[in-house]
């Protein structure tokens, strides 16, 4: 009687289920713990110092402008929407970047005109229709185009993406004209300025993981003291002012840090523009309900 062969085990298979089953030690539960720290791209733990000081410029130049006139603050946030069109696609690695930053354009310009043009409370009453508009730019932009449309879905999405953001910043133009609303919007550029004074903390080992807390920290302490030197916002709101908006602005940051185009000129402006628009998302909703 002949032998049967004996088969080799095969992936599934009980040997293999035991195998992966089997204890780790301590040692290799610390190393899977650290794991995740390393697989961190380098880049992303960089100082962006064009993107550091472009925050801290555009904070000064909306906390200066809204103690002006509404209109000022109005061509502030528009220059940074320009600023992000045009390393938008830069920053992102976006295919048709002529187009994407024409979209972008569009949309800034659309939406600082709706505020504009309204002259009663609400303030952002046309700001919808204008974005609704820039959106159906965006997608003619995708029919216009001669290149086979590669990364259509991407292209939509980050055309969509960079329209919100500027929406969120063109929400803090009408601040200036509620009560304390320029108060307000200084003590969260104040915030918006010292967290971007925290970025370098994440090329350092040791303050990492705590970056984006230190960074929330020194936001509220600087909102809070444009609160007492003004007198306006009182303390509470002018405490979660400075912490959301610095919390926000860090996030935004370290999110676009990893991307692979993230130390280019024009990305490092992109990102510094976006972080400094973004936080209108939270600047307008809490100015108007906890402060004015």
């Amino acid at each position: 009687m002949s032998e049967v062969p004996e088969q080799a085990p095969q992936a599934g298979d009980a040997v293999g289920e035991v195998d992966d089953a089997a204890p780790l030690s301590r040692r290799s539960r610390r190393e899977q713990q650290d794991r995740p720290a390393r697989s961190v791209p380098r880049r992303s733990l960089r100082a962006r110092p064009l993107t550091v000081l472009a925050t801290v410029a555009f904070a000064a130049l909306v906390a200066l402008t809204g103690y002006a006139s509404p209109h000022f603050v109005t061509v502030a946030v528009a220059l940074a929407g320009f600023v992000m069109a045009w390393g938008w696609p830069v920053l992102l690695g976006l295919p048709s970047p002529r187009g994407t930053t024409a979209v972008l354009v569009i949309g800034t310009v659309l939406s600082a005109a709706s505020v504009t043009v309204a002259r009663q409370d609400p303030f952002l009453k046309w700001v919808p229709a204008a974005m609704a508009v820039s959106v159906i730019v965006a997608f003619l932009h995708q029919l216009m185009r001669r290149d086979g449309r590669p990364r259509l879905a991407e292209s939509v999405s980050s055309s969509v993406a960079g329209l919100a953001v500027v929406a969120a910043g063109v929400s803090m133009t009408p601040l200036p004209r509620v009560l304390h609303g320029d108060h307000a919007l200084a003590a969260a550029m104040a915030a918006l300025g010292v967290s971007a004074l925290c970025d370098p903390l994440i090329g350092i080992r040791w303050s990492r993981r705590w970056a984006l807390f230190i960074a929330m920290l020194f936001g509220g302490g600087a909102a809070v003291g444009v609160s007492l030197l003004a007198g306006a916002p009182s303390l509470w709101p002018a405490v979660l002012l400075g912490l959301l908006v610095a919390a926000v602005g860090h996030a935004a940051r370290r999110v676009v840090a990893v991307l692979p185009a993230a130390g280019m000129p024009r990305a490092q402006l992109a990102a510094a523009a976006a972080s400094s628009l973004l936080v209108g998302a939270v600047v307008y909703p809490l100015a108007r309900y906890f402060v004015a």
